[in-house]
């Protein structure tokens, strides 16, 4: 027989597991605050691409220096017509968007990608900035 304090407990198990999934994709989903003010401005051809949670990634490498250059989270990027199959290996793109200030990062975050004559506004509220 089950006490009612038991069933509260067991009942916040799930709950306890669900904030735990959720915790890492907070701390990775950071925003723009670890990037500078100034706009930036990077091309280079992709070596290597990822799409998925939190945010697509592409890593391009430009003047010998490998770059990590994030992209918008995949729904996001889906509405500005950007896929997987918009992009690959061995194409030079141009990105326009913020670096990151701290460290020796070579990384940026990315507000507008062009991609051979394509273009695409993945943050186009922040375009104006």
């Amino acid at each position: 027989m089950f006490r009612r304090h038991s069933l509260v407990r067991f009942a916040r198990i799930p709950t306890l597991l669900a904030l735990a999934g959720i915790a890492p994709l907070a701390l990775a989903h950071h925003g723009w605050s670890w990037y500078g003010d100034d706009a930036f401005t990077l091309t280079g051809t992709v070596v290597e691409t990822h799409f998925g949670n939190p945010h697509d990634r592409l890593t391009i490498e430009a003047d010998g220096q490998r770059w990590t250059v994030l992209l918008s989270p995949p729904q996001r990027s889906k509405r500005a017509g950007f896929d997987q199959h918009e992009i690959k290996i061995g194409d030079t793109v141009t990105a326009y968007g913020r670096r990151r200030e701290e460290g020796d990062n070579f990384e940026m975050k990315t507000e507008r990608l062009q991609v051979g004559d394509r273009t695409y506004d993945l943050y186009p509220e922040r375009l104006s900035r």
